[in-house]
C-alpha cells in the first residue's frame, strides 16, 4: 500500500475528509449549545391544579442548551412530583423541551397516609375526601384494588356502595357500606360470600331495623348485628 501513490493518496483524502467532518460537527455542536438555549418548554398531561402549581419550580431548575440538556435528570424532575406518576422528556429542534407527564388516578385512600391508584401503586400524597377508605398491610396494594373494583361492581349492581374496606394482619377482610353496615367476608370465597350477602340483603334489611354488621363466614348462613338502642 505504501508503494502505491494512489491508495496512499485515497487515504490521505479519507483522513483528511474524516477531520472535516468532525471539525464542522464540533463547530456546529460549540455554535448551538451556545445559540440554541432551550427558550420554551412545553408540558403536557398536567391536569392536576397541585401539578401545574409545581411546574414553575421544576423548569427553572432546568439548566443547558438543546444539546447539553441531561434528559435523564430532566426526567426525574418532573417524575418527582407528588401526582406524577410518569415522566418523559425530548428534545425538539430548534430550542423546544417536551415533557409529556401520565399523572395519578386516584382509586382509593389508602391507610390513611396515602392514596392508592388504579393500576394498585401507593403515591405519597394526602388522601382526597370522599375516596373509600382502604386500610390493609403493606404489600397488598394491587390485590386490594383489583377486590375493590370487583367488589364495587356487585355492589353497584344492588345500589350499594363501598365506604371502606379494612384488611387484618390475617387478612380477613371487612367491608363497611355507605349506610355504615360493616359485611365480613373473611380470608376465603369472598366474591361468593358477597354475591350472597347483595341477594338476601333486602329481605334482611326488612326483617331487621338499625343493621350494624353481617357476618357471611357462615357456610350456609349469615349472622346479623343491629345497632344497639341507646338509653334516654
Amino acid at each position: 500500500m505504501w508503494n502505491d501513490p494512489w491508495s496512499m493518496t485515497l487515504a490521505g483524502r479519507l483522513i483528511w475528509f474524516g477531520t472535516l467532518l468532525f471539525t464542522v460537527y464540533m463547530a456546529g455542536r460549540h455554535l448551538a449549545e451556545t445559540h440554541l438555549p432551550i427558550r420554551q418548554v412545553v408540558v403536557t398531561g398536567a391536569e392536576r391544579p397541585e401539578t401545574r402549581a409545581a411546574l414553575a419550580g421544576v423548569v427553572q431548575r432546568l439548566s443547558g442548551s438543546l444539546f447539553t440538556m441531561d434528559l435523564e435528570a430532566a426526567q426525574a424532575k418532573f417524575s418527582g412530583l407528588p401526582w406524577v406518576r410518569r415522566a418523559s422528556v425530548s428534545r425538539v429542534w430548534p430550542n423546544r423541551l417536551q415533557v409529556t407527564l401520565t399523572e395519578h388516578q386516584p382509586l382509593a385512600s389508602w391507610n390513611r397516609t396515602a392514596m392508592l391508584n388504579l393500576e394498585g401503586e401507593v403515591f405519597p400524597v394526602a388522601p382526597l375526601d370522599g375516596l373509600v377508605d382502604i386500610r390493609a398491610p403493606e404489600g397488598m396494594e394491587l390485590d386490594v384494588a383489583r377486590r375493590k373494583n370487583e367488589f364495587a361492581d356487585i355492589l353497584g349492581r344492588h345500589g350499594l356502595d363501598i365506604a371502606a374496606i379494612h384488611v387484618d394482619a390475617r387478612h380477613a377482610w371487612r367491608l363497611r357500606l355507605a349506610d355504615q353496615v360493616w359485611v365480613d367476608l373473611g380470608r376465603e370465597r369472598m366474591t361468593e360470600r358477597l354475591t350472597r350477602f347483595v341477594a338476601f340483603y333486602p329481605l334482611t334489611q326488612q326483617l331487621v331495623t338499625n343493621i350494624q354488621r353481617v357476618d357471611m363466614r357462615y357456610p350456609n348462613g349469615y349472622a346479623v348485628q343491629a345497632k344497639q338502642e341507646r338509653k334516654t
